[in-house]
């Protein structure tokens, strides 16, 4: 293994050593360079300066719902394209795009589950699916999550987070 190299000048210099890709992030306010498994830890928000990063549904449920309480609901709700809509690209295809680059079903997840103890609904739309796209499965979920919360008499959080109507 070489670990020196020349350099166009002629001069020996270290190789330089590859780092695993996504360990570090720089925060867009303040430029500091964050460990992310600390960022995680700090629930996305800059030690340095305060700054909070944008996070997925993922994210929300991991840092609100108590471990290991969190069971999700109408994850068999999924959209369809009823009126066979096409601008630049069918919006079916759109569908099954933001399926495979986000890994979510759909725009937003519902789950019941606990903070400190207490029992909550929580919906927790992603940004990643379409912009947080509020097709019509959006509504029917929400619809839902508000018929569980009623129906228990627990409280019903809704975290939005779609590129225009919230």
């Amino acid at each position: 293994m070489d670990w020196f190299k020349r350099t166009k000048k002629g001069l020996i210099a270290q190789a330089k050593r590859d780092l695993p890709n996504g360990l570090w992030v720089k925060c867009e306010q303040c430029g500091e360079i964050l460990y992310r498994k600390e960022l995680a830890n700090h629930a996305h928000v800059c030690m340095k300066c305060g700054f909070h990063f944008r996070i997925g549904s993922r994210d929300y449920v991991r840092i609100l719902l108590d471990e290991g309480s969190a069971e999700p609901f109408n994850d068999n709700l999924l959209s369809v394209d009823p009126l066979g809509f096409k601008d630049s690209k069918r919006y079916r295809d759109r569908i099954k795009e933001a399926m495979k680059t986000s890994g979510l079903p759909e725009a937003i997840r519902t789950f019941t589950g606990t903070i400190s103890g207490v029992k909550v609904v929580l919906c927790a739309m992603d940004f990643a699916f379409i912009g947080g796209s509020m097709g019509s499965v959006v509504g029917e979920k929400v619809a839902r999550a508000a018929d569980v919360a009623l129906k228990e008499r627990w409280p019903l959080i809704i975290i939005s987070s779609s590129g225009g109507a919230r």
